[in-house]
């Protein structure tokens, strides 16, 4: 069978291209089927069979590894080895990689007489993504019909979720509880409500800046290492990335924070003016625009080392007075107000005062790193709700190393005044505690980490809005890890969480 040939620009070659256009002039009736095929099983043989049978020639575009949105340790296989095996089916003509999240593109390619899905996907009101309709639009304007097998279906999902083959038995224990506990719309109907949410997100706006260099080797005369400037990559993070992933996940959001009268500073809110987010910012000539500048190795993507260009000192006077001004009016107007301390200087005393007075909910973040070395504490809040730490800065805060995560959260929280604290602990997971309650440790879903930068944002940003809805523990420990799981696949802040993508990837693991 002909192959698309992966150097190419085009993704499908020019001789699987000539082909079906050579079958189209001789009459041939094209069916073109589309999918990811992760787990090749009966279902896609029956499935491709069938298609093939409404014509003449059956062409298959598989959905490209960075595309498949199935949750961590989606694809199993990579995209060659998915079209390595669908090649192997005697029903199948021709084969290409389809380099997009929809089959839109590949349609537009093949131009096919019909363009063939299965039975589950005959109903448009369940598809909550969307794409089957704009698939649908793309197959009539080539000129095609969309239509239906009415075999029997599989799924890969829940084939992989069956026989265990992503995650340890503890995490599939985990989730087979959460199956018999919770009905099929659970996690929906969670996300759904977030809707009714109004945010206030509260913290320093972070640029992040990456610079990818070539090694070039020790410098003859010193001992420095030599890099090689490459390409260059801005994205939005620190509050800013917390409060898309709240928007993403359907809530409505304000965004609070503070912006240098510098070029950083305003090529943040043109940013911002892309996102639909309502941004409050007050404007200072005192305090620079964060930006963190980290230099990665290009052929690895290893960190290499990261400069910080900021004000390391918090605001003063009229400063400090205005900001939280501000933060008073706008609390009043949220039911959950989520701050994000960086430790940098924006929420002073002054602030943390006029947070204690937010009617709604309040969830803080107080994050240790090199700029703020450790000395960002969640003590100096008095009036919070929810907090949110990592392992190393739970011990940072009770001054020990070994700290007993699950043993003295009761603790922290009566020492906090909180009603939930949730502790990160990396490849562990996460462990909730909630106010007359014990400690609930949920496992954690990641197979892959290529960057953890933002995953703690965003686990805080979905663990926020479900706790402030009332969500049950699992809930709230399923959706949290997911969130965090997703942001680690990809470089620092490059994704936003969405409530399809987090209910698509619920859905898989429960299947």
């Amino acid at each position: 069978m002909l192959r698309p040939e992966p150097e190419l620009p085009v993704f499908v070659s020019p001789a699987v291209a000539e082909s079906i256009a050579k079958l189209k002039k001789q009459g041939k009736r094209v069916v073109h089927c589309h999918g990811v095929f992760d787990l090749l099983h009966p279902g896609h043989v029956d499935h491709l069979r069938e298609a093939k049978s409404l014509g003449d020639v059956l062409v298959v575009s598989v959905t490209s590894d960075r595309f498949v949105n199935k949750g961590p340790g989606r694809p199993i296989y990579s995209v060659d080895l998915r079209l390595k095996m669908l090649d192997a089916l005697d029903c199948v003509d021709f084969t290409f990689e389809s380099p997009g999240a929809t089959a839109e593109e590949a349609i537009e390619a093949v131009k096919p007489d019909f363009f063939v899905k299965g039975p589950d996907y005959g109903n448009f009101d369940t598809d909550i993504t969307g794409n089957i309709r704009r698939e649908l639009d793309s197959v009539e304007r080539a000129g095609g019909q969309l239509a239906f097998t009415a075999g029997p279906t599989m799924s890969s999902s829940k084939l992989i979720n069956q026989r265990g083959l992503l995650h340890s038995d503890h995490a599939q224990a985990w989730l087979e509880d959460v199956r018999q506990e919770f009905h099929d719309d659970t996690i929906s109907s969670w996300l759904a409500k977030i809707r009714d949410l109004k945010v206030l997100v509260v913290g320093e706006l972070i640029l992040d800046d990456y610079v990818f260099c070539d090694a070039l080797g020790k410098t003859s005369k010193e001992p420095v290492l030599a890099f090689l400037m490459g390409s260059h990559e801005r994205q939005m993070g620190g509050s800013l990335a917390i409060a898309k992933h709240c928007r993403g996940l359907g809530a409505q959001t304000t965004l609070l924070t503070r912006l240098g009268n510098d070029d950083a500073g305003r090529d943040a809110r043109a940013s911002i003016e892309t996102t639909g987010l309502h941004l409050v910012a007050q404007t200072s000539d005192s305090h620079r625009t964060i930006v963190k500048t980290r230099y990665l190795d290009e052929a690895t993507g290893t960190k290499v080392f990261e400069t910080y260009s900021m004000t390391d000192e918090p605001a003063a006077g009229p400063d400090d007075v205005a900001f939280a001004q501000l933060l008073s009016d706008e609390i009043m107007f949220a039911d959950l107000v989520l701050v994000a301390d960086y430790g940098h200087g924006l929420m002073t005393e002054t602030a943390i005062a006029a947070l204690s007075r937010a009617p709604g909910v309040v969830a803080v973040n107080t994050q240790s790193n090199a700029g703020n070395r450790g000395f960002n504490s969640i003590s100096r809040y008095p009036r919070l709700d929810i907090v949110s730490l990592n392992g190393g800065e739970l011990a940072l805060e009770l001054r020990d190393k070994d700290v007993d995560v699950v043993g003295i959260l009761p603790a922290l929280g009566e020492r906090t005044g909180a009603r939930w604290i949730v502790v990160t602990e990396g490849a562990k997971g996460m462990a909730l505690w909630n106010r007359g309650s014990p400690v609930s440790e949920m496992p954690a879903f990641t197979e892959s980490v290529k960057d953890r930068v933002g995953a703690g944002d965003a686990l805080f940003a979905a663990v926020s809005l479900l706790l402030a809805m009332g969500a049950p523990g699992p809930v709230v420990g399923l959706l949290g890890n997911l969130a965090g799981a997703a942001m680690v696949s990809d470089l620092g802040n490059r994704y936003s969480l969405s409530a399809v993508d987090l209910q698509r990837h619920a859905e898989a693991l429960l299947k």
